[in-house]
């Protein structure tokens, strides 16, 4: 595993170099007059220093430490994987045509659920809870037009 962390470390590195680099020729402008480069500058210079602690992290841990044994773990991991992309891209497919909140809270509620692990009633207080921050802040603060789907929200 500590080889894998090492490995994915590194790509996430290049990557924020390549994006602060890529940003550099943008106009950055200062802080309080931001150009269109600032936010990328700063996103990869964040990701570089996660990447940078992920990987000393990852270098100093010791090997025999790390060691698991292969199995059903790996296997379990990359379903998750598989069946969170396949969620959110149904997500963005039905997106349009549920509305935001109820496609919204049905994917947090299957996220939370069968991905999570959580409970029926943790899952639900935390999808409405999610759902309802993400509402207040889109729709009522930042005035964002939302689908509204066949319910009218």
């Amino acid at each position: 595993m500590r080889r894998y962390d090492l490995i994915s470390s590194l790509v996430f590195l290049a990557c924020g170099v390549a994006i602060a680099a890529g940003s550099l020729p943008i106009n950055v402008g200062t802080f309080r007059d931001p150009g269109p480069g600032l936010f990328p500058l700063i996103t990869g210079i964040l990701m570089c220093l996660i990447a940078g602690g992920a990987f000393a992290i990852s270098w100093l841990r010791s090997g025999s430490a790390v060691r698991e044994p292969p199995g059903a773990d790996k296997r379990l991991w990359h379903n998750k994987s598989v069946a969170t992309v396949v969620i959110m891209l149904l997500y963005a497919m039905a997106f349009e045509w549920l509305g935001f909140v109820a496609d919204t809270f049905l994917v947090l509620l299957v996220l939370f659920k069968a991905i999570g692990g959580l409970n029926l009633r943790a899952s639900l207080g935390g999808a409405i809870l999610t759902t309802a921050i993400a509402y207040l802040v889109f729709k009522l603060w930042l005035n964002v037009q939302l689908p509204l789907g066949p319910l009218g929200l």
